[in-house]
């Protein structure tokens, strides 16, 4: 006989193919009722699906309510956090993840105590460093359900789970028939030998333990009423023992069992469950949207945050976690993967519209009050640095300004990459003391032009230009048929494009836009019988060049079949225009592209390939802290074992890399979060379009519909939004090195690709270029600011995966240090006094530690005075 935990949950979207305003309509009567059964039951106990939006929903309807909900979760009936929203594990930022735990856990605390359980029942996989993330977070322990192979991963459900290096280790308990195993508990013997007896018998032939989980729930399911009394009549007629139990119960269980497997890697076999292995590249939109929006916060707002309270400019976290909330709402696994409605995508990307308005504004108000501090003249620009060592390199910054005809005397490097001219406007209002006035506005440049300095460490510098008698250069158009700098020659002739590099290695084909049909949904991709690949053409080529920068643009218009059904007839066609834009600058080893393309056909798939030229078996991805290598490949005869087709398409965070002992080819991306490796190529999904939610047998996934479109009662959902109509950027950087893959040389390269350029400058042509400028006002009481700042300087090798000010303390900041490599790094941390420093995890709990070490594949988290 074994012993059964039972689990009381609701598992609860807060959108999918209903909106997060259905959800709340229907939590609206659910969860009162949740409150009145514990309060009539105080032997029962209910968890809330592990995030806190859906209960500061509720409370936001019904405060009142507070009192009863906090003495719930005191009294260890009710279940809350920790996580914000339930994330995803695989297309969300490490950091994203993290902040996921920390807010979450941070408002939280209004109520009370929270779960400490990284409780996740439904994500569609998990990257091999959530232990690692899950320890930063003050966790021990997770409960999750897709993406494991039990017996050939590891043998039992219940296990320890290791980060890529040593220091992070959880409990690891897996759900392998799902959080609805023990769902619409009745005292019927239907319900006992039909499911519940099997389901125990299923774990414990596994687990090979005299207890074993269950949880009891499903999809916005309610609390069962009487529940002890139903199981003291299930006791009666099963075959085991059941018990009312909570996850924390549970997981004490399993920290008692001796020899517990240990398992290092991820966690994406569709064995049990699907995970969707092509859901990388549905609804793009979204995705490129979240990583605009990571690197907007992670890179620009939290570091500009920390310099705005070291100025004595008082913006609240609040307002920063408040910004990341908008985004976390759209990084839930149904929400960012993009298996969605087209309202529910409409939604997510209005939430993000918010989060980056906010991110714009915080960023004007900072900078616009620093520089009126400073008094900055029209031909001042004041460039901040929001990394934490020296910056040494090129920035580009905008400048407005009457003509063409200045320079830069301290930078005579400086040349114009953009330009636009503003055309003079009569009959303009001008407000003044003596009366407003009509007058006419003169006309003016703006200006993207890139200059060669050095800014301190998270802080700033002012820069200032003068007239001149000659126009500043800028770029030019050539007849030239190369670009090229030290690292690279690329030439476009016959609608070739081949780079060579200076040891004389030459790739012909060197990077190709492949398309096929998608006769799949947003949940995978599928490929259409009889259909063929096409590669797109480019016919026009311009070259532009600068003393810095050299530019091949490339266009096309490819035309294509329109839809599935014209793929394989003489049907109605379409048009897919792309340009291209390869970038070298001068001393740079990356090889910059930027995609731009008007999308108008359906139901198709585009992938950007590349020539790596390197013969490799595995290939390396990027991921929190880290690196995965990956070899390609689907089992034979893989339907008898899995419930989706292993497809060898992957996920990444930020880079894919081929690598042997002589060579190596990394791709950098922003918001491509798909790749597949085909021999020494890399293919990248820039879009797979659809027009279904869920469609039943596909070539990869055989069988229903995912989603709840199969079940009874339910209908197909037709999603037109997932078409992806209309015009879509994608971003990327190509690095060849003449040696194999070295982990933290790439993320140097990585953090490069991401730098960003913030600079403001005090002009009077146009007051919409920064969109609050003429509504912030100047502060009277001046901060005596200085003219340049530096916050700290560490070593330039030193990777920082965050900055941004303490949750919890007003005059401190936090830093964390990542070490995405091998081997243990200790941190020379002079540069900043001891008594100044605590070691912490991300939710800001010390931690005792003296050495400054960052162990293998993880991080270190320090709190600092400003």
């Amino acid at each position: 006989m074994v012993k059964a935990h039972i689990v009381n949950h609701t598992h609860w979207d807060r959108e999918w193919y209903f909106t997060s305003a259905d959800a709340l309509v229907l939590s609206e009567q659910l969860f009162t009722e949740v409150i009145e059964e514990l309060q009539k039951h105080p032997e029962a106990n209910f968890v809330l699906d592990g995030q806190l939006s859906i209960l500061d929903d509720y409370v936001a309807l019904y405060p009142e309510k507070m009192t009863d909900i906090k003495k719930l979760i005191a009294d260890k009936q009710l279940f809350i956090g920790p996580w914000f929203t339930q994330t995803d594990a695989f297309f969300a930022h490490g950091e994203s993840i993290l902040r996921n735990a920390m807010i979450g856990i941070f408002d939280s605390k209004k109520y009370g105590d929270y779960m400490k359980i990284g409780y996740l029942p439904d994500t569609f996989g998990f990257n091999a460093q959530m232990p690692t993330l899950l320890a930063q977070a003050g966790f021990d322990n997770i409960i999750f359900w897709r993406g494991i192979h039990l017996g050939q991963q590891v043998n039992s459900p219940y296990f320890k789970w290791q980060g890529l290096g040593n220091s992070a280790e959880l409990y690891a308990i897996n759900l392998p028939q799902g959080y609805g195993t023990g769902m619409l508990l009745e005292p019927t013997t239907a319900y006992v030998d039909g499911r519940l007896d099997p389901a125990i018998d299923f774990i414990s032939k596994y687990s090979q333990t005299k207890e074993v989980l269950i949880p009891s729930g499903n999809d916005q399911l309610n609390i069962i009423f009487n529940f002890a009394d139903k199981l003291a009549e299930i006791n009666e007629m099963g075959g085991h023992s059941y018990e009312l139990s909570t996850y924390q119960d549970f997981i004490e269980y399993v920290k008692t069992l001796p020899d517990l497997e240990t398992f290092r890697g991820e966690f994406r076999s569709p064995v049990l469950a699907r995970v969707h292995k092509t859901i990388g590249s549905s609804r793009m939109n979204i995705k490129l949207k979240s990583a605009e929006l990571e690197q907007k916060l992670l890179t620009r707002i939290e570091p500009l945050l920390v310099i705005a309270k070291a100025s004595g400019i008082p913006m609240s976290e609040r307002l920063l976690m408040h910004t990341w909330k908008k985004l976390l709402e759209g990084q839930a696994h149904d929400s960012l993967a993009g298996c969605v409605s087209d309202p529910v995508a409409e939604d997510i990307l209005h939430r993000m519209k918010e989060a980056d308005e906010l991110c714009d504004s915080i960023e004007n108000t900072i900078v616009k009050k620093i520089a009126d501090d400073l008094a900055l003249a029209p031909n001042e620009i004041i460039i901040f640095n929001t990394e934490l060592s020296v910056f040494d390199g090129y920035k580009e910054i905008q400048v407005v300004t009457k003509n063409k005809q200045i320079c830069f005397p301290e930078h005579p490097d400086a040349t114009i990459i953009k330009e636009q001219y503003i055309e003079s406007r009569e009959n303009v209002l001008e407000e003044t003391p003596a009366g407003n006035r009509f007058i006419e506005e003169p006309g003016y440049y703006v200006l993207q032009i890139r200059l060669k300095t050095q800014l301190p460490g998270l802080g700033y510098r002012v820069v200032c230009f003068e007239e001149s008698d000659v126009e500043l250069e800028g770029m030019v158009h050539t007849n030239e048929a190369e670009i090229k700098n030290e690292f690279y020659s690329i030439v476009f002739k016959n609608g070739d494009l081949t780079l060579e590099t200076p040891n004389g290695d030459k790739k012909t084909n060197f990077i190709q836009l492949e398309n096929t049909a998608n006769a799949g949904d947003t949940y995978d991709y599928s490929p259409l019988a009889g259909d063929m690949k096409r590669n797109l053409t480019f016919t026009k080529a311009i070259i532009e060049k600068s003393r810095e920068v050299e530019q091949l643009i490339l266009t096309g218009v490819t035309i294509l079949p329109f839809d599935l059904e014209d793929r394989l007839t003489d049907g109605k066609q379409g048009e897919l225009t792309v340009k291209m834009t390869l970038e070298l600058g001068k001393g740079s080893e990356l090889l910059r592209c930027e995609v731009e393309v008007d999308n108008q056909i359906q139901s198709h798939r585009l992938r950007l390939k590349v020539n790596t030229g390197v013969e490799a078996t595995a290939n390396m991805a990027s991921l929190p802290f880290g690196y995965i290598e990956r070899t390609p490949g689907v089992p034979a005869n893989w339907q008898e074992t899995y419930s989706e087709m292993p497809i060898d398409i992957e996920p990444l965070e930020q880079s894919v890399t081929l690598s042997n002992e002589a060579k190596s080819c990394t791709i950098f991306t922003r918001g491509i979060k798909e790749y597949q490796q085909l021999d020494s190529h890399l293919a990248l999904t820039l879009l797979a379009t659809t027009g279904q939610l869920g469609k039943p047998d596909l070539a990869y996934r055989p069988g229903r519909a995912s989603g709840d479109t199969t079940k009874k009662g339910h209908v197909l959902i037709p999603t037109e939004g997932a078409q992806l109509i209309g015009q879509h950027t994608f971003s990327l950087a190509i690095y060849l090195g003449e040696k194999s893959f070295d982990e933290h040389e790439t993320a140097l390269r990585s953090r490069e690709f991401n730098e960003t350029t913030i600079s403001y400058q005090c002009q009077p042509f146009n007051h919409f270029l920064h969109r609050l400028d003429n509504k912030i006002q100047k502060t009277e009481r001046k901060l005596g600011l200085p003219r340049t700042l530096e916050l700290i300087n560490v070593p330039k090798e030193y990777l920082v995966s965050a900055c941004y000010p303490s949750y919890y303390q007003a005059d401190k900041y936090i830093v964390r240090f990542e070490n995405p490599t091998s081997a243990p790094q200790k941190l020379d941390l002079s540069c900043i006094a001891t008594e100044n420093i605590e070691v912490v995890n991300a939710v800001e709990e010390v931690i005792v530690e003296s050495e400054f070490t960052i162990p293998s594949y993880d991080a270190i988290t320090l709190r600092l005075k400003i």
